[in-house]
């Protein structure tokens, strides 16, 4: 049918990329609603049908003209003898929008109008234009992974497959998807790993799950980390202090005690590190020093910002 063809070709899409005015809106709309009904085209009065849409009959005459001179609308006029309160018209939806004069620029086209699906695990396939695809052109979502099976498949990751009901598994995983939105059933499987031991029981101890998730990420104790920072300088310096020590015995020049004095008393030591390590071919006799602490260097960039990536060590 004419109307199904125009929706499958993104009629309704288009139409509102095509910048009408709200009675043309109002009328394409009753038309469709007609459409819906198997009434494709109206024969009415323009007094009559101002009345139906709630505008004057001015502003109607200007939008059938305006939606006419556009080709979104078919109107045929009958017989001009007739008084203008009388005379009546035939009015339907233009159901190619291939027709339709829209005001894009030239390199717009009706396609413009489709709404592609986001991307999901890889499915989506990108239709390129003129490509030759057959009869029938692929769908651009192909067998899209079911839920509860992408639940599924992330409780089985990275256990023994021996202690694995799989039958129980799968019927879990289909009630936590009517019970739950579907991310946050993924990211508490992801956290608690093994703590899981079935997905039945996820479900059943939900809010307590909710809960230790919630504790052991939202709580973090600065106290505590800085305490570890600390920590961790202290140790840093009590090596570099039993190296100033030895510094005789070890037979170290004035540029390695030099670095060894700066490391001692700088006030970040563990970034300080991070500058000496990158030189460390320098210090010959601090070899083994830098292979010892490395571990505790704290990376940074030049602007001073501490960053996450560690460098690479020989």
């Amino acid at each position: 049918m004419a109307f199904e063809d125009f929706i499958a070709d993104s009629g309704l899409k288009i139409l509102a990329m095509a910048r009408l005015s709200e009675c043309e809106y109002s009328i394409v709309l009753y038309l469709l609603n007609c459409s819906v009904s198997g009434l494709h085209q109206l024969i009415t009065t323009e007094q009559e049908f101002s009345s139906l849409i709630g505008y004057d009959e001015e502003t109607l005459d200007k939008a059938i003209t305006a939606l006419s001179d556009r080709n979104i609308i078919i109107v045929k006029h009958g017989e001009h003898h007739q008084p203008a309160d009388r005379r009546s018209i035939r009015v339907g939806i233009q159901y190619d929008t291939h027709a339709w004069h829209l005001n894009f620029d030239a390199d717009v086209t009706s396609q413009d109008a489709v709404v592609f699906p986001f991307r999901r695990d890889g499915n989506l396939r990108v239709l390129q234009p003129g490509g030759d695809f057959g009869a029938e052109a692929p769908p651009t979502i192909k067998h899209p992974i079911p839920t509860w099976k992408r639940i599924a498949e992330a409780f089985f990751t990275g256990r023994d497959d021996e202690e694995i009901n799989v039958e129980k598994t799968e019927r879990d995983a289909k009630v936590l998807i009517d019970t739950h939105p579907v991310d946050q059933v993924l990211i508490m499987i992801r956290h608690f790993g093994d703590r899981i031991p079935t997905l039945s029981l996820l479900a059943s101890s939900w809010q307590h799950y909710q809960s230790i998730y919630e504790e052991e990420t939202n709580k973090v104790s600065l106290m505590e980390a800085r305490h570890k920072h600390h920590e961790m300088d202290h140790r840093l310096r009590d090596s570099v202090d039993l190296l100033l020590k030895q510094k005789s015995s070890l037979k170290l020049n004035d540029e390695e005690v030099k670095v060894l004095e700066i490391l001692y008393n700088h006030r970040h030591p563990r970034r300080q590190l991070f500058w000496a390590f990158q030189t460390r071919s320098r210090y010959p006799n601090l070899k083994k020093f830098f292979s010892d602490n490395s571990h505790l260097m704290l990376p940074v960039t030049s602007t001073g910002a501490i960053v996450k990536k560690r460098p690479h060590q020989d």
